[in-house]
């Protein structure tokens, strides 16, 4: 479940992850055909399903390691294909939606200020602070 958190909070931010998210849900589907979210997600146009995807990642506790490298992952691909001011709107806003048992843990937290050094012009402290996060896994 947690790939499918991670392409639904990708996806909630404008990123084009419908595709991966779909392939997700329906290997996940396939695997545990008796799961009631499965079906239910299977049954729901993408942006109602993302929004219960991420509802059903706030009321569940899950491997926030898997999850975090997993994101990490996909975040270093989007890094580093768009603007870094574009990437860092969409990084706390993305960081505002993580349940409330991760978002203080790093390399999370990363994501809710790596931004402000873009503030005072600092665009190489702020890319030092997103790499460092995304490597955090590696």
């Amino acid at each position: 479940m947690e790939k499918l958190f991670v392409y639904a909070l990708l996806y909630s931010e404008g990123f084009d992850m419908w595709a991966m998210y779909s392939n997700t849900l329906d290997k996940l589907f396939i695997e545990n055909p008796e799961d009631e979210n499965y079906l239910s997600l299977e049954g729901m146009a993408p942006k109602e399903a993302v929004l219960h995807t991420i509802a059903i990642m706030h009321r569940n506790t899950f491997d926030t390691g898997y999850f975090g490298k997993i994101l990490m992952e996909s975040l270093r691909q989007i890094y580093e294909n768009i603007r870094l001011e574009t990437f860092a709107k969409k990084m706390y806003s993305l960081w505002n939606k993580l349940p409330g048992f991760v978002d203080k843990e790093e390399p999370f937290f990363t994501l809710c200020y790596a931004d402000d050094c873009l503030s005072y012009g600092d665009e190489y402290q702020c890319r030092q602070l997103y790499e460092k996060a995304m490597n955090y896994y590696a």
